[in-house]
């Protein structure tokens, strides 16, 4: 769902079923690359609550959608079908996955899932987000042992809470997900995967579990290793084969050997040999070693990796032998060092290894683990990290090199060639909405001029890190604009009312790296905050930083009027400041700050109270022309919140 200070476009739209109308936008509106918008859901079109992409959908008063029935293309993860509403089916697979992304009202989805006899099957659920209910009444997933609706039930689960891994007793379970018709939620996500009495890797010292029926195995041990379990060592023997398996590699000389490991196992050696001349193998005998992958995580999130240590767990029995009773308890015999660790190929790390998660920035919020370490069984512990704009420290704010996903870079055309040394980089705006840019009047207008530039003289570039485009090849969106909406009271001489909405031709692509910005939560919101962040991009480029300068950003102290139109006064330049202006002096002792903001066509952010998000207060608008940035000096910013009315309505 949007948050409620970020709406998207309204348009009046029919249900496809009923034909009604219903005043609202479904997410299903195509645009030039054929995306639609996931974000809205409205109260009278559910059936396309799970779209994503269509292949027609314009919406039009003469859309031909009613008639050829052409239908979304791309549903949501676990829908399918021409509305997006079909869901569920037979699953005959050793492991795999599970996931209801959303969900409209009324939903039911049924699943089976089948393995070979004579394993059984383990369902993890590893998110959950339905309606809570003490009894699940309302929507919930119900899981039974067995492939019909009529087998016995395992056990139903709703709310948010993860649940208990599921184990069924043959080769089969029925998964059923039924949703009522009020409130919808995020939906769930579960893997399944056969399961045996090796399933548990009951084999020690990277033995073979042999299955031999789903209750009984045997393990098949690597050479100087001998029990049950392999758990005996013996001396002075030589492993020369490991885990690992060979084939031959289709296309080459026989005497070519390629090794692989089975999931869960990493190679330690080298993967390819080759039977040399003098009747020995080239490189190190393969070994297969239990490890984990890395977690992939995006740009935004900073970690750490830590070499392996077994947990500490204090348990009682542990206390006892770590007293000195239990030192007599214990048998004497030889110490043994560290063992020595296989060298691992680039991705994988062995068991027990620990991995730190922060956000780059102190303004991000992070999600998921902080600390994930690497299980025996092959899988990372915690939940998947991430990290998003958020509200931060709560104590003094700090400026931070991190990129900040609604800011928009403006670029003006200075010749008549489409060229890219056409664009000149002039100011920076806040992205509010998939098609809106919000931007200081005087960016988008000629100098001392009320009337609007055309619109094809102004592009927006936003997923914009680096000042040059060539410095970054991924995340870049060059924007073309449709039209420029200046405020009726834009005053060029004294610059009242310094505000206007870009209306943009391409619909931006939501991601990481792109995201919308906030309003103020009313209509001319007082400004309570002592400070906050302006960051933007100056328009002469830092001839020091070359090809690695970013955006500016930097900490500001919020004044009142008086004190800044008398600065303004004793320094010769008498203004008039309004009540659509704010003030603020920059205060650079917080390091690192690199933004001076008169020189800056930056924006103004501050931190929401209640709802822990950014919200944009300020547009730079004037500031002393000087040469230098005096810290002292005030720059005068346009209030944002007293046009909040005047926005939204350009963004319908």
């Amino acid at each position: 769902m949007c948050r409620g200070c970020c709406e998207y476009d309204v348009i009046r739209c029919k249900c496809p079923l009923q034909g009604t109308p219903v005043g609202y936008s479904v997410p299903c509106c195509r645009n030039a690359i054929n995306e639609c918008d996931p974000c809205i859901i409205h109260p009278g079109c559910s059936i396309f609550e799970n779209c994503k992409r269509c292949n027609n959908g314009t919406w039009g008063p003469r859309d031909d959608f009613f008639i050829t029935g052409k239908y979304c293309a791309e549903c949501r993860p676990g829908w399918s079908g021409g509305d997006c509403m079909k869901c569920g089916g037979v699953i005959h697979k050793r492991q795999g996955h599970l996931v209801l992304e959303s969900y409209p009202n009324n939903a039911r989805c049924e699943w089976t899932i089948q393995v070979d006899r004579p394993f059984t099957i383990e369902l993890r659920f590893m998110m959950m987000s339905l309606e809570f209910h003490q009894s699940c009444r309302y929507d919930f997933v119900e899981v039974r042992d067995g492939d019909s609706i009529d087998s016995r039930v395992i056990a139903r689960f709703c709310g948010n809470n993860r649940p208990t891994p599921v184990q069924s007793s043959g080769p089969s379970l029925h998964i059923l997900f039924v949703s009522d018709g009020y409130k919808n939620f995020d939906g769930f996500f579960a893997t399944f995967q056969e399961s045996s009495a090796c399933s548990s890797s009951p084999c020690l010292h990277d033995g073979t579990c042999v299955l031999e029926s789903s209750y009984t195995y045997h393990c098949a041990c690597l050479a100087g290793y001998t029990g049950k379990r392999c758990e005996h060592e013996e001396r002075n023997t030589e492993n020369p084969s490991g885990r690992s398996k060979d084939k031959l590699v289709p296309g080459l000389e026989p005497e070519t050997v390629e090794f692989f490991c089975n999931h869960s196992y990493a190679i330690s050696g080298n993967a390819r040999r080759t039977c040399l001349p003098n009747g020995t193998w080239s490189g190190k005998h393969p070994l297969c070693v239990r490890a984990c992958r890395e977690p992939k995580v995006s740009e935004l999130v900073r970690q750490r990796v830590l070499p392996p240590q077994t947990p500490s767990r204090k348990t009682p029995v542990h206390k006892l032998y770590s007293s000195g009773l239990g030192r007599l308890l214990q048998s004497a015999g030889p110490t043994r060092g560290p063992p020595v660790l296989s060298q691992l190929p680039q991705g994988f790390h062995h068991l027990y290894s620990h991995i730190e998660y922060e956000c780059a920035s102190p303004f991000y919020h992070h999600s998921g683990s902080s600390r994930r370490t690497c299980l025996k069984t092959g899988k990372w512990s915690g939940r998947h990290v991430s990290c998003s704009p958020g509200e931060g420290s709560k104590e003094l704010l700090r400026p931070t090199e991190a990129h900040w996903p609604w800011l928009a870079a403006i670029y003006r055309r200075t010749g008549s060639h489409n060229r890219t040394t056409d664009w000149q980089l002039v100011c920076s705006g806040a992205l509010v909405n998939q098609k809106r840019v919000v931007v200081a009047a005087h960016c988008v207008t000629e100098l001392e001029k009320v009337y609007p530039l055309d619109a094809a003289k102004i592009k927006v570039v936003v997923g914009k890190q680096y000042r040059d485009d060539h410095r970054e090849s991924k995340g870049l969106q060059h924007l073309r604009v449709a039209s420029i909406a200046v405020h009726p009271n834009y005053d060029p001489h004294i610059l009242d009312s310094d505000m206007a909405v870009v209306k943009l031709l391409d619909k931006a692509r939501i991601g990481e790296k792109v995201l919308p910005l906030c309003l103020s939560d009313s209509q001319g919101e007082e400004v309570t905050n002592e400070q906050g962040l302006v960051t933007g991009w100056s328009p002469l480029p830092d001839s020091s930083l070359g090809p690695d300068e970013k955006a500016r950003v930097g900490l500001v102290h919020l004044a009142d009027v008086v004190p800044c139109e008398r600065q303004y006064a004793r320094n010769d330049v008498p203004v008039s400041v309004t009540d659509n202006m704010l003030c603020a002096s920059h205060k650079p002792d917080y390091e690192p700050s690199n933004i001076c903001p008169s020189d800056t066509g930056g924006i103004l952010v501050l931190p929401g109270e209640s709802k822990g998000l950014w919200r944009l207060m300020g547009l730079v608008s004037f500031g002393y022309d000087q040469g230098e940035c005096n810290p002292d000096l005030y720059t005068v910013y346009t209030r944002v919140a007293n046009f909040k009315d005047w926005i939204e309505s350009n963004m319908k």
